[in-house]
Formats: C-alpha cells, sequence, structure tokens
C-alpha cells in the first residue's frame, strides 16, 4: 500500500513521520509532538506548515481569516490564534484555517486516515501540487467525500442517544455513500486513462 511522503529529500524515519501524522490529527501543539517523536521543534514546524497547507490547497480546510480578530471567528479560534507565538501577518491565513478546523471535535482516528490518504494521493510535502486533470478529480471527490463522512459519523453519533437527529443520520449517511461511489468512479476513470497512455518507452 502506497504510504503519504512528507519530503522527497525527508531522512526521517517511518515510524517518526507516522507518530508526527498522529499527533497533528489529534491537534497537538509543536512542542508536544516534538517530545512524541524526537524530532526537533523547526522540523516540526516545517511539517505542520506543510500539512497545514497542502490541506487548505485541495481544500479539505474550507474556511480561514486573514486577521486574528477578524468578525466571524469564535472566541475559541481567537484564543487559540493568540496563543500561537510569533504568528506573523502572513501565516494568519493558514493557521485560522486550521484553528477553524481544530475547533471542531471530529473523530481522530478518521481524520488521520483522510489526512494520509490526502497526503498519499498528492505526493511529497516539499514539491509544488501538480496534479494531472484526472487526479486533480480524484483529490477533489476524495475531499467531498471525507467532509461528507465527518459529518455523517457527527449525526451518527447523536442519533444513538437522540432520535431526532436519526432522519438527518440516514440523510448524511446516503450522502457520505454517493461521495464515496463519485471518488471511486474517479479513481476508475484515471486507470483507464493511463491504461489507454501511448507507451513511449523503448
Amino acid at each position: 500500500m502506497p504510504k503519504p511522503i512528507l519530503s522527497s529529500r525527508s531522512r526521517i524515519p517511518a515510524a517518526k513521520a507516522n507518530t508526527l501524522f498522529k499527533c497533528y490529527a489529534e491537534r497537538l501543539n509543536p512542542s508536544e509532538t516534538v517530545k512524541r517523536t524526537g524530532l526537533s521543534l523547526n522540523t516540526v514546524y516545517d511539517q505542520y506548515a506543510r500539512i497545514r497547507w497542502r490541506l487548505i490547497e485541495v481544500g479539505y480546510y474550507r474556511d480561514a481569516a486573514f486577521s486574528k480578530d477578524e468578525d466571524g471567528l469564535s472566541e475559541v479560534v481567537k484564543e487559540e490564534l493568540r496563543q500561537r507565538r510569533g504568528l506573523e501577518d502572513g501565516d494568519v491565513y493558514a493557521h485560522a484555517a486550521e484553528a477553524i478546523e481544530w475547533a471542531e471535535k471530529w473523530p481522530q482516528g478518521t481524520v488521520l486516515i483522510q489526512i494520509r490518504k490526502i497526503i498519499e494521493l498528492t505526493g511529497p510535502l516539499d514539491t509544488p501540487l501538480k496534479l494531472s486533470e484526472a487526479k486533480a478529480q480524484v483529490v477533489s471527490a476524495y475531499v467531498c467525500y471525507t467532509r461528507t463522512k465527518l459529518i455523517h459519523d457527527r449525526a451518527a453519533m447523536k442519533a444513538e442517544i437522540d432520535e431526532t437527529h436519526l432522519t438527518f443520520a440516514e440523510r448524511s449517511k446516503d450522502a457520505k455513500e454517493n461521495a464515496w461511489r463519485a471518488y471511486r468512479a474517479a479513481v476508475i476513470r484515471m486507470e483507464r486513462n493511463k491504461s489507454k497512455a501511448p507507451d513511449i518507452s523503448d
């Protein structure tokens, strides 16, 4: 099975890279991640920044802000941004996108699976995102699926304790299944396109 690649030049051992992914999915700050991984603080900052931007690029993170105190941000997000020391104006947008997402209580295990898959699909984080049209459709379809799954999982948990959420849980299940089929269809189209490509090898 392909594995997500942090960097095309990285010497980070696979075990440490896997732990770093887990830490990110658990919303741990860089200092806490340093303790778990044994990586340097600069390395963790760099990898967090790359993960953050890749998730913005593919649309997994869907909201952001240009100011720490921008209207519309919740107090939880504003406080999170204030606590991020050394945050410069040019960095606020990406950190706000992350903080908004982290304020949601999505299941960490699901988030980890989704982040790893997105990075697996899009390639090393230290290279610019460059996807073929077919691959871009696969990534877009997968991201759509991830969001519907997160919503469904939350609705299903609420439906277990409150039947008023049952109808929404059923509708969100249909949306999740439709999104999964769309993703698989995009994968099949991409694989067919590859098989049709002319062989230019000697």
